[in-house]
């Protein structure tokens, strides 16, 4: 509960005329970088449910990844409004979600592959189902994507990672590193939830609410008032050097998240 004194303190300042919305583990000095915990001093923490503590028209450019998907159907217009609000006319926002067209094409693939016999994407179409499917119906951290991670060996690991980026291969090295100085005890025993571990589970945040392809965002933008939306490859985007700061593109040039659909669209 807020106190006295914090109904009367002034909002953060924009550090920065760039806005990172949910940064979680990414973001960069250069950026006013705003999530629901602080993670870092670069960091400001706020309820992105919430109006955002800046004024109008702020910001030259608004990013935000992987977080869209993560708020309620009816809620999304109401923070891509928001976004609108705080660019400067003309500004850029840059939006990543996972990309459901891609993901249900994969699936469909694999589901032939699968039934005509093909062990390969037998593994591929089990791995596509929890991709479609895990994160918006899972009651407990890491859920069945963990689970399937987890797996030694891997099922079509290339695959897996192509699919993954850096969050899978970082997850595998850790989990390698702990079986060869055997210290893993192995997956921990199925275990019960009760229905309010279960929930307040769902209200933490982890799940996925809704799920996007270029044809459903690029009309959700349209009607939350920007124009001249397009997709875009991680390495390309109208917001000036936005490569330098390592967003979607790691230091050797690989896609952090792989699995993304990247639009961007500008404030009229």
């Amino acid at each position: 509960m807020k106190s006295i004194a914090d109904w009367f303190r002034p909002p953060p300042a924009a550090r920065s005329p760039l806005l990172n919305l949910g940064c979680g583990e990414r973001f960069h000095p250069a950026w006013t970088n705003v999530d629901f915990r602080a993670s870092a001093p670069d960091v400001i923490a706020h309820d992105l449910r919430q109006p955002l503590p800046f004024a109008d028209a702020s910001f030259n450019a608004v990013y935000s990844s992987h977080l869209l998907e993560h708020f309620s159907r009816p809620f999304a217009p109401v923070f891509l409004a928001e976004c609108r609000r705080l660019l400067k006319p003309g500004g850029v926002l840059r939006v990543v979600v996972p990309d459901l067209e891609t993901i249900a094409k994969l699936y469909l693939e694999n589901l032939q592959g699968a039934l005509a016999g093909d062990a390969k994407a037998a593994a591929r179409h089990q791995w596509m189902t929890v991709e479609l499917l895990d994160q918006m119906v899972r009651d407990e951290p890491g859920g069945e994507m963990l689970k399937f991670w987890r797996q030694d060996p891997l099922p079509e690991e290339e695959f897996v990672l192509q699919r993954c980026g850096w969050e899978a291969r970082r997850f595998l090295q850790a989990q390698r590193s702990r079986l060869r100085k055997k210290d893993d005890a192995g997956p921990a025993p199925p275990r019960r939830r009760s229905p309010g571990q279960i929930a307040k589970f769902r209200e933490s945040g982890e799940i996925h609410q809704w799920m996007y392809d270029r044809f459903s965002l690029s009309r959700l933008l349209r009607q939350a008032g920007f124009a001249e939306d397009r997709v875009c490859a991680a390495g390309q985007s109208g917001i000036p050097n936005f490569n330098s700061y390592g967003l979607d593109l790691t230091a050797d040039g690989a896609v952090r998240k792989p699995d993304s659909l990247f639009m961007e669209a500008a404030k009229p």
